[in-house]
Formats: C-alpha cells, sequence, structure tokens
C-alpha cells in the first residue's frame, strides 16, 4: 500500500513539474507572439550580444556572386547600421540571407527584375496580411538563431573531426544488451555489468559530448529549420505556394537525415518537463545522441545542397517578412524602376525624386537627375558627405530589397563604389594620401570592366596632398572617371574644380545662412557651383580670437583678388 501510494505521488508531482513547463512555455510563446506585433513598422531596437553579430556574414561568404559591395564601400556607407535597421528576421537563416541581398546586390536588370518579381508578391502580402504575417513570424522564430557562429562555419568545419567514429558508442549499446541478456542467466552478475556501463557510459559521455557539442548545435538547428520547413508546408498560404512544393520535396528527400532528431534537437531548457530530463539521462548514459551525431555526419555529405536550399528558401520568407516591416517603418518608401544602358554602351539617366537617407531621423528630402556626373560644392556641414550617401545607399537598397527612401527611382543597376571615410593603414605602414589613390585607382580599374556600369562617389579628392598638386591630380582622374560608363558624383571644397570640370561635369552646392553668430543649413541641393564659404565663419561662432579671425579673413580677401597669399 505504502508502495502503491509513492507510484501515485510521484506520478502526481511529474504531472504538476510537467503542467507547469506547459504553461512557461504557453506564457513564453504569448510573450514572443505580442512582441512581433508591437516591432512591426517601430525603430529596431534589437542588440546584439558580445560577437553574436560576426555570424552574419556566413550564407554571403558561402554563396560568391560575381559583383559585392567592397569592404571599403560598405565601411563608407556605413552598411552595417543599414542592414542591422532592415533586419526584423526572426532567425538565422532570415538575416543571414538578407545580409547577403545587401552585400551582393544584382547587376544584371534582368536579374533583379525576376528576383523583384517572386519577392514582391509575398512582401506586400505580408504588409496587407497581420495574422499571416504574425503567424509566419512566429514559425521562423523557432527556427531561432545560431548564437556567434553561423550555420555555415560549423558544417564546413566538419572535416576536423573526419577520422572520428561511433564504434565505441554502438559497441556501448551492444554491451548494454549483453549485460540484460546475462541477468535472465545470472541476475547479479548481470546487474553488475549493466550498472558499470551505466557508470563508463556517464563518466565518457561528457568528454565525447563537449567535443562535438558545437557540431550538436548547429545541427539542432538544422532540425529546426526541417521542422519549420514542415510547419511551413502546412499553412495555407497560396502566396508561398512554389516554396512550399519545393521544401515538401526536400524534406522527403531528408526524411533519413531527420530520423530521431529528437535525440539531438530535444534539450532540457529548464522548464521541469519530466521527459526531457529523463531524455537527458538516456543519453548520457547510452550515447544516442552522439551515435545519431555521427551517423548525420556521414550522411550530410548527400544533403548538404538539399539543406543549403532549404536554407535560402526560408531565409527568403523570413526576408520578405523583415522587408515588410521594414517598410511599414519607412513609411515613405518606393519600389524601384530599372532602366538600361543606350546605344552609346553608356547609361540611362538616375533620376530619384525625394530621395533620403534611411538613417535619418528628420530627412530633407531632395530630387536627384544624373545625365552626367556631378561635382558638388558647399561649406562644411552643409550635407555633401550625406547625399552622396543617399544616392548610392539607394542604389543598393534598390537593387536587394526592392526599396528605396525615395517617392520615386528611375535607374540602371548598378556596381557600387566610393571613397569617402579613408584612414591612415598604421598596419601596412600607408599614408593617408596612399590609401586615398589606391582606393581611387579600384575605382578606375573596375570602370573600365565589362559588366553593368558603375555608380561611384568620392568625398574631397586627393585631401592628402598639397593644395597645386591636389587640383591638378584630382582634376585629370575626374576627367578620366567621367568617361567611363556610369555616373560619378564627386564632392569637394575646391571650386577651381569645378571650373575645370564643366565640360565634363555638372555643378550643385549646398548652401548656409548665418546670422551673427548662428548658422544653419538646409540641406537642399542647387543648381550651379558653390559661392560662399564659411571655414573662418565657424572659427568666429566657435569663440576664437578676433585678431585670428581678422587675419584670416584678410588673407582670403588677398588670394582671391591676388591668387596669391600675402
Amino acid at each position: 500500500m505504502e508502495n502503491l501510494f509513492l507510484i501515485v505521488l510521484l506520478c502526481a508531482v511529474a504531472v504538476v513539474i510537467t503542467g507547469y513547463g506547459t504553461f512557461n512555455n504557453r506564457q513564453r510563446n504569448k510573450y514572443i507572439e505580442r512582441c512581433i506585433r508591437e516591432s512591426y513598422g517601430a525603430p529596431n531596437t534589437r542588440v546584439f550580444k558580445d560577437g553574436e553579430y560576426k555570424h552574419i556574414p556566413g550564407y554571403h561568404k558561402n554563396h560568391p556572386s560575381e559583383y559585392e559591395v567592397d569592404d571599403i564601400t560598405w565601411n563608407d556607407l556605413d552598411m552595417d547600421s543599414v542592414f542591422m535597421e532592415a533586419n526584423r528576421t526572426q532567425s538565422s537563416a532570415g538575416e543571414e540571407y538578407l545580409y547577403h541581398l545587401f552585400r551582393a546586390p544584382l547587376t544584371d536588370v534582368l536579374q533583379v527584375e525576376e528576383f523583384l518579381r517572386d519577392m514582391e508578391p509575398k512582401i506586400a502580402h505580408y504588409m496587407d496580411n497581420e495574422a499571416d504575417r504574425v503567424d509566419m513570424q512566429l514559425t521562423m522564430n523557432k527556427c531561432g538563431r545560431t548564437g556567434k557562429y553561423s550555420i555555415y562555419d560549423y558544417l564546413n568545419n566538419l572535416e576536423i573531426i573526419a577520422d572520428e567514429n561511433f564504434n565505441q558508442d554502438v559497441w556501448l549499446l551492444l554491451m548494454y544488451g549483453v549485460a540484460v541478456f546475462v541477468m535472465f542467466i545470472n541476475f547479479g552478475i548481470g546487474a553488475v555489468a549493466f550498472a558499470a556501463l551505466l557508470m563508463y557510459g556517464g563518466v565518457t559521455y561528457f568528454t565525447k559530448k563537449r567535443r562535438i557539442e558545437p557540431y550538436i548545435i548547429s545541427f539542432a538547428y538544422v532540425f529546426r529549420v526541417i521542422n519549420g520547413a514542415n510547419i511551413i508546408c502546412s499553412k495555407k498560404q497560396s502566396v508561398i505556394e512554389a516554396e512550399q512544393k519545393r521544401l515538401k520535396e526536400l524534406g522527403r528527400q531528408m526524411n533519413s537525415f531527420s530520423r530521431f532528431s529528437y535525440l539531438i534537437m530535444s534539450r532540457n531548457s529548464g522548464t521541469g518537463n519530466i521527459l526531457e530530463i529523463l531524455l537527458d539521462y538516456v543519453r548520457m548514459f547510452f550515447h544516442l545522441d552522439i551515435i545519431k551525431f555521427f551517423q548525420m555526419r556521414d550522411q550530410l555529405g548527400k544533403h548538404w545542397d538539399d539543406i543549403d536550399e532549404m536554407l535560402t528558401i526560408m531565409g527568403k520568407i523570413d526576408s520578405a517578412l523583415a522587408i515588410a516591416s521594414y517598410r511599414a517603418y519607412l513609411g515613405n518608401y518606393c519600389q524601384p524602376e530599372f532602366v538600361y544602358g543606350d546605344n552609346n554602351d553608356s547609361c540611362s539617366d538616375y533620376e530619384a525624386k525625394a530621395i533620403y537617407h534611411p538613417l535619418l531621423t528628420n530627412p530633407v528630402v531632395n530630387d536627384v537627375n544624373l545625365t552626367r556626373g556631378i561635382i558638388l560644392t558647399g561649406s562644411n556641414a552643409s550635407g555633401k558627405s550625406t547625399m552622396l550617401k543617399t544616392v548610392t545607399v539607394a542604389a543598393i537598397m534598390a537593387q536587394s530589397i526592392g526599396t528605396v527612401p525615395a517617392d520615386s527611382y528611375r535607374a540602371p543597376a548598378f556596381r557600387v563604389y566610393t571613397s569617402l571615410a579613408l584612414n591612415d593603414d598604421i598596419f601596412a605602414g600607408e599614408s593617408y594620401y596612399m590609401t586615398e589613390i589606391k582606393s581611387l585607382k579600384r575605382i578606375l580599374d573596375h570602370g573600365s570592366d565589362e559588366g553593368a556600369p558603375i555608380l561611384a562617389c568620392v568625398d574631397e579628392v586627393l585631401r592628402g596632398t598639397n593644395t597645386i598638386e591636389r587640383i591638378s591630380a584630382s582634376s585629370i582622374i575626374l576627367e578620366n572617371l567621367s568617361k567611363v560608363k556610369g555616373r560619378i558624383l564627386a564632392a569637394t571644397h575646391d571650386l577651381e574644380l569645378a571650373e575645370l570640370l564643366k565640360d565634363y561635369y555638372d555643378n550643385y552646392h549646398f548652401e548656409e545662412t548665418i546670422e551673427g553668430n548662428d548658422i544653419s543649413f538646409e540641406y537642399k541641393m542647387v543648381k550651379g557651383p558653390a559661392t560662399s564659404r564659411n571655414a573662418i565663419k565657424l572659427l568666429e561662432i566657435v569663440g576664437y580670437d578676433k585678431n585670428i579671425i581678422d587675419k584670416a579673413n584678410e588673407m582670403a580677401r588677398g588670394y582671391e583678388e591676388n591668387r596669391r597669399y600675402t
């Protein structure tokens, strides 16, 4: 009777613990759903933990493309920040794929249009259908993230344990069987042997588990992706019908890969689920997850392309969800219209109405019409550099996510290059000037390549050298850049360049208004070269001595009158 009471009590405790874990899971799911609903169209508040960001280029590194935004351009334009604001994905597959879109924008008009024809119905559907969007985001959220390392990092490093096998673990299972058989002949000996095997299994388990734990984590993510794909296939969302069909085919091909995946996929999450706790002990003593891991490793070569395609499809759907939320956040955006080059093998115009930089909170919009390159002049802090970045970032966004912060956008598909925020390379022992001329040369070299036209922006050409050589060399470099297939935008304080290059570039400038000791900027691009300077006035505004201001003004006037300093 006492034994019966003890059994009933243990069962009751198990039910309570399991029920509590289930309750916690439901609460967590409700919290995630609430966060997803509230974050739609809101500023992106996600903060990456230490080192977590470095996994994001994983998909991109394993899918090389004909053109990619190089490191100089990516850093010049602060594309990490642009990407992060657009990154409203719920899974590692999604954010790695979205990063790839930004890092490798398509440069063939036909390919861009084909890609956007595929993506646009999904984006539009999720913008208009909240229930489907939230449902799909919850599914992606269940796939989760991989932490500091990309799944591609784990899978590409499997060769490290290529020579290891699970023979000892299989022998352990066989010995358990032998011990059980001996129990029927001599229970004492069999029980002692079984206990010894349990002790051996427990002791050796953690050493082996530590060895393969990083890979188990990555495979667990693959299983979550497979499970997520199965859930996606069960949804009644016609907008992803083609993706569902393909995911079903891939799922059938990976049945053997997925069989008994629960051994690896399930982990005791601390919710108190009695079944998960018991399964942890089963793993520890019988090494079932280790055996499954090595079986999976052996099958991986057969299914790698299937896994990669599944990750791509999942990433594309998650990216469509993120773009829908990003568009709602931007509010004012347009879908790009792409045009082809003319018969003279140059490129068509770049036309944008009310364009602005996506990272600005209260942006001033401008119209940009590039029938040829432009020289942009203006005083300090007037908006020249921001305009260069606005034009180039818009091109990348147009050719990657089909979303431009503007009222309208019409342009070819460009290869984008910049030379803006360069620094001395102290590790290579190079001066600023050497870094700059190499950066400019790469633009000239790419301008002579076959393929899409280039869109290049240069800020303060050759600022790292003296005035006479700077203007002389800059004018010749910009003249040669004007002859490449594409559009070149250059910002400069040297008004002489605007005059020297007027036959090759259109002139635009930004203006400021100075009233007393107050200076204000309109940030509107105006036709023609700049007619004012503010460098000395800014010295006065921040409180420099009047004697310094007067002498600086006198020298400036003397140079303007005599073309020499006195």
